[in-house]
């Protein structure tokens, strides 16, 4: 944030009297520098209690105590519970970047799996259907969190789609639809196939994804 100037111009009284001219506010941004090991202590703590206790014993109160500092500590960090919980979770979403290598179907392969890494971690299972429904009851959270799931690897997933060879991609597909697709091929995966007694493992989500990219094409 930057630090405006103010000037207090106007009329003096007598010789004593100096007027007071561009001084400066406060930058807020200034002072002790943020301890990274306290970032990582509250960050690991969050985890553990949404591993251990579930989403909703994971307080601000509770990861204080677990990460041995004070709740004022986290507040200067994050401005509400879900916001610590969402910086505790998401970040293995921003991992989720594969290195485009020409061969769509080792790819697509690698993509998935990466994503099944990401939302089979205990936290992350205890943690996003929680998250869904908060956003879904404040709508103007919903752009947030579709960029946190799948926005920091829209980028690099267009990249590798484009590096397939061109007769392997049916006209009018889009990188971003299939990418959509295999988000919710995955969330369907780990959220809702071990109660509907069907198997799709990443192999099955994997060949639906190149059908769907190659149709035609592929044929």
């Amino acid at each position: 944030m930057a630090a405006y100037n103010v000037s207090r111009g106007g009329t003096t009284r007598g010789a004593n009297t100096a007027a007071v001219a561009d001084v400066p506010l406060p930058d807020s941004t200034r002072g002790r520098p943020r301890d990274p090991q306290m970032d990582e202590r509250i960050q690991a703590a969050t985890i553990a209690l949404l591993s251990e206790k579930g989403f909703a014993e994971t307080t601000i109160v509770a990861v204080a105590r677990r990460a041995g500092v004070g709740a004022p500590a986290i507040y200067r960090r994050w401005p509400s519970r879900i916001a610590m919980i969402e910086n505790a979770v998401f970040p293995g979403f921003d991992q989720v970047v594969v290195q485009a290598t020409g061969d769509l179907e080792a790819d697509l392969e690698r993509y998935v799996d990466a994503f099944l890494e990401a939302f089979d971690q205990p936290a992350a299972r205890t943690a996003l259907p929680a998250l869904l429904s908060v956003y879904q009851s404040d709508p103007d959270n919903n752009e947030f969190a579709a960029h946190r799931v799948g926005g920091s690897v829209r980028e690099p997933f267009r990249d590798m789609l484009h590096a397939a060879a061109p007769e392997s991609i049916a006209a009018g597909v889009k990188a971003d639809d299939v990418l959509d697709v295999l988000v919710g091929a995955v969330l369907f995966h780990t959220f809702i196939r071990p109660f509907s007694g069907r198997d799709m493992d990443s192999a099955y989500i994997v060949d639906l994804l190149l059908r769907a990219v190659r149709g035609s094409a592929g044929a």
